[in-house]
């Protein structure tokens, strides 16, 4: 879904374009080769940012480019009417940067975003990378070559950070990156840690898609039962970093969210990966030798 909504080159929309980050990141977009094809900010309509049109709502612009993908940078009391605007205007694939959006407000837009196929990835997103067809945000900052050469390995992670970390050790170790994507780290996000596994998995150019997993919630285990139903159909290797959390009260916050009394530690949730076949590991050194073992040589680049 997303290398073939990159590669229909309609162009990207840039909601809140005007804002510092959004003209920031729009400039290292547009020198990293993405068509950034229209800004958004109301009020802000017929003004330009780094030679892109401005529109005044995402209607407008869509009628004028055709675009079908999106990048929000809108603030976090903006945040959940953007994507809401987004889907109604026929956006199918919307980033959503910002975080510490107003929950019931966000679920709301989730909800509205189902209903006009409207696929979310976010909030707290670092955005989603194709490497050799384009990005949506900002993975890599502005030197993105540095991090991203196109292979065989999908990147799943709920930071952004190691998202990009975890892709440039695959252009390091030989394998590349089919498709990497941060999902996010708070606790209701628009594309879950398995959704997003079977995003990747889905991309044709997929083999094997690594997972970086945190402390908080139970997405982990929700993608055990993801792979041991046979919901994915390649080796799946997943890192969940906070060990050091487990033996902290329940009630301190560990990351990117709290954790409650019930939720699964991150010894279980690796537990419960290895009893479904994921193949679990401590360290990026693990990642790289799991790599080793389940991809062939013909799945090098």
């Amino acid at each position: 879904m997303i290398r073939e909504l990159l590669e229909a080159r309609s162009g990207l929309l840039v909601q809140g374009i005007t804002g510092r980050q959004g003209q920031l990141e729009t400039r290292w977009m547009l020198d990293s080769g993405v068509d950034v094809a229209a800004g958004v900010t109301p009020g802000k309509g017929g003004s330009a940012v780094h030679g892109v049109p401005v529109f005044d709502t995402v209607a407008e612009a869509v009628a004028a480019t055709d675009s079908r993908v999106a990048m929000s940078y809108a603030p976090p009391h903006a945040a959940a009417d953007a994507v809401v605007e987004a889907a109604q205007a026929g956006i199918e694939l919307i980033v959503v940067s910002s975080e510490n959006i107003p929950q019931h407000r966000w679920l709301r837009a989730l909800e509205v975003a189902r209903e006009h196929h409207c696929h979310v990835i976010g909030p707290n997103s670092q955005g989603v990378v194709v490497p050799g067809v384009g990005r949506i945000g900002c993975p890599g900052g502005n030197e993105p070559w540095q991090r991203f050469a196109p292979g065989s390995v999908g990147i799943v992670s709920r930071s952004g950070g190691m998202a990009s970390e975890l892709a440039m050790l695959m252009r390091n170790w030989g394998w590349g990156t089919s498709v990497q994507m941060s999902i996010g780290g708070t606790p209701a996000v628009g594309t879950t840690l398995t959704e997003g596994v079977e995003l990747a998995a889905s991309d044709p150019n997929t083999r094997a898609v690594v997972v970086f997993g945190e402390p908080s919630g139970g997405q982990e285990v929700d993608l055990a039962v993801a792979v041991a139903d046979g919901r994915i159909d390649v080796p799946v290797i997943a890192m969940v970093a906070g060990r050091a959390g487990d033996s902290l009260p329940t009630t301190l916050p560990f990351g990117h969210a709290p954790r409650s009394a019930d939720g699964a530690t991150v010894q279980e949730k690796c537990a419960a990966l290895a009893d479904a076949g994921v193949l679990v590991a401590r360290s990026t050194h693990h990642v790289r030798a799991h790599l080793a073992d389940v991809l062939p040589a013909a799945a090098l680049r």
